[in-house]
């Protein structure tokens, strides 16, 4: 009997684009007229970018020695976000990813993102 071995999405991608997309991505929503404000207040951009690349990389099956400890309710319920802010946040989301992603990569992070943008209207959004 053959066994399927499967492979976490963050092996397909590889730690190295991932970072490539969630640095684009984040320049991407920091020059954003719309939502861009809400980045001018992070006092470490570098490191934000690093727990969010872990964020990532381990969302998308990785492990990590030292996972980050991230309350994403807790950081993002006092920013008031708006679903008109969270749909700018989707299609910065899926434009960076389909840039640097072949489709089938692409659609399968952008799943990922859906459940958190779910996550996200069920416990943080306003209005």
């Amino acid at each position: 009997m053959a066994f399927r071995k499967l492979e976490p999405l963050c092996d397909k991608i590889g730690a190295e684009r991932i970072r490539a997309v969630i640095d684009d991505f984040y320049r991407r929503l920091s020059a954003d007229p719309e939502i861009g404000h809400h980045f001018e207040r992070i006092q470490d951009f570098p490191d934000h970018v690093k727990r969010i690349t872990d964020f990532w990389y381990m969302n998308l099956g990785g492990r990590l020695e030292q996972p980050p400890t991230i309350d994403m309710v807790g950081k993002h319920a006092p920013m008031n976000l708006t679903e008109a802010d969270l749909a700018v946040w989707m299609r910065h989301f899926k434009a960076t990813t389909e840039d640097h992603l072949e489709a089938p990569l692409a659609a399968e992070w952008q799943q990922l993102a859906d459940g958190i943008a779910s996550r996200m209207r069920e416990d943080i959004i306003r209005g």
